[in-house]
């Protein structure tokens, strides 16, 4: 009587879910970004993140960021051109990636009617350093 106790315990408990419950199917991961840390980045020992809106056409203007931010557009579309690359549009759901102390020529919200948003995180050492350095021309 016990052993018929305690094999229908162990079954009970060797169910995946309990009765009822929704499964669901395994997470899906697509690789979206992966980009290495350039050697000017500070020692990433805090991740400061912002939620940054655009007027409709605003562009950033000619910068740099200290340290290096990795970023999704959440809000309508950007011409995003890294110097030494070629002009790309980035859209809502698309990631992006400025290493540290690389001069960023385009950041510009495209529409000229509607604003544009980003979240963008700074892979920092303080909450002192500075987040972006505008820089003259452009």
């Amino acid at each position: 009587m016990i052993m018929t106790k305690l094999l229908v315990a162990l079954a009970i408990l060797s169910v995946n879910a309990p009765v009822g419950a929704q499964t669901y199917p395994p997470l899906q991961r697509q690789s979206v970004l992966e980009a290495k840390l350039p050697a000017a980045n500070p020692t990433v020992r805090l991740v400061r993140g912002a939620h940054i809106r655009f007027a409709p056409g605003q562009p950033t203007g000619l910068h740099l960021h200290p340290a290096s931010t990795v970023g999704v557009v959440t809000e309508g579309s950007f011409v995003f051109q890294p110097e030494g690359e070629r002009r790309r549009i980035l859209h809502v759901g698309d990631s992006f990636f400025e290493p540290a102390r690389h001069r960023i020529l385009h950041f510009d919200n495209v529409s000229r009617t509607r604003s544009a948003a980003i979240t963008l995180f700074y892979l920092t050492d303080t909450a002192s350093r500075p987040l972006i350095d505008l820089l003259p021309g452009k």
